[in-house]
This record gives structure tokens, sequence and C-alpha cells, in this order.
């Protein structure tokens, strides 16, 4: 029991987490709170991923997953709240569709940086959309994050929810630029960012108990991820 606990302890603790921000807000009756403070985490997990590396490849994209679900469900929450822009929709839906074939052209593992962090061989992919750019998922994030702000009701509260998505995919494509030779810069730079996102959210969260789970949950992830537990941690290719 131990051992599976200890392997899946990212995983657990982002579904209490989850848990708690649920059961908290709803007392507080803030749906503004639920959202700030579930929207930027599978950016966290992308980087620890990338810098790190000391979880199984399975458990990271599980986490990874369940956190980009949680972060577009609380996104489509405010968003569909808001009266419906069909400019708006129509460019969300083209930043979709690219990020989507850019996914079934580079393969799912790939997609969460199989061969950067998973040691998975490198592979050449000239297949549309690769052929016309080099990070169109990057590209259709920012497209699809950036068509919300054309709805103007949705703009007015949101923009800098929207503001922050934008900024951290930026920084997604920065840490892939630099790769993994170049982890201290990765692992510094990244440990910067997030340290003053994180810091922001806290501060601007009013109940006290969430901020502290906050925080918990991520000195519980940056412990899983950064300190090799055993032989099935993140096999990462040789620099």
């Amino acid at each position: 029991m131990r051992a599976v606990v200890r392997r899946n302890g990212s995983t657990l603790a982002c579904g209490l987490f989850v848990l708690a921000v649920l059961l908290g807000t709803a007392l507080e009756q803030s749906l503004l709170l639920a959202v700030w403070l579930l929207s930027f985490w599978h950016y966290y997990l992308y980087w620890l991923a990338f810098a790190f590396g000391a979880v199984p490849f399975d458990v990271f994209k599980r986490d990874a997953v369940a956190m980009k679900a949680v972060s577009v469900a609380a996104l489509s929450a405010v968003y569909l709240a808001a009266p419906l822009d069909l400019a708006s929709l129509a460019v969300i839906a083209g930043g979709i569709l690219l990020n989507v074939r850019a996914a079934s052209v580079l393969g799912f593992d790939r997609t969460y940086y199989g061969h950067e962090v998973a040691g998975l061989p490198p592979r050449r992919v000239t297949e549309f959309p690769y052929s016309l750019v080099a990070h169109p998922m990057i590209v259709g994030n920012v497209a699809a994050f950036g068509g919300t702000l054309i709805n103007p009701a949705f703009a007015e509260q949101w923009w800098p929810l929207v503001g922050l998505h934008v900024a951290l995919n930026i920084g997604l494509l920065a840490m892939e630029l630099a790769g993994p030779r170049r982890l201290r810069t990765v692992r510094i730079g990244g440990g910067l960012v997030f340290a003053g996102v994180l810091v922001g959210v806290v501060c601007a969260a009013p109940a006290g108990l969430l901020a502290a789970a906050a925080i918990a949950c991520a000195v519980t992830l940056y412990r899983c991820y950064a300190q090799e537990t055993g032989p099935e941690k993140t096999s990462r290719r040789a620099s």
C-alpha cells in the first residue's frame, strides 16, 4: 500500500487539492476563486516533468491530462456564462482544431514530452501543421485563448486570466527551445515563474485554508517530481 501511495502521490495531491478547492469555494460561493486556484497546475506539471522527471511517465501523463481538463472546465464555465460571440467561438475552434491536429500527428506520448523526458527516440515530423510552423500546439493554444478575448463580455472581467494563460504558453515555448541541454536554466527560470504565479494567486485568495492547500499541493508535487524514488522514474534521454 505504501508503495502504491508513493508512486501515485502526485495524483493524490492533485485530486485532494481539487476537492478542497471545490468544497471551499462552494462554501465561499466564489466561482472566481475556484477558477484562479485551478487554472494553471498543468503548466507547473509540464515544467516539473521537463526539468526533473522523477516520476513514471504514465503518472506524469495522467496528472497533466487531469489537471488540464480541470483548467479547461474552469475556463469553459466562465466563458460560457457570458453571451455567445460567433467570431470569438470561430477563433477558439480554429485554435483547438490546430492543436488537435498537431497532437494527432505527433502522437500522445510525444505531445507530453516523451522525447525530452522519457527517452523516446527523435523523430522528424513534416506533416501539416508541422510543415508550416515548428510549434503548432503553442500557436493553437494562444489562438484559442486569444479568441476568448474577442468576446467583450468575457474579456471585461477575465482578461487577466487569459493573459496569464498566454504568458505561460510562451514560457512553455521558451522551455522547449532551451531543451534538456539547458536544464539549469529551465529549472531556475521555471522555478521563479511558478513561484511568482503561486504567490500571486495565494495573495489574491481570501480563504486562508485554500491558500495553504495550494502551497501544500505545490510543495508535494515538487517533492514527487524532483526527487528520484526508484527505478520507475521517468527516463530522461542523455543530453
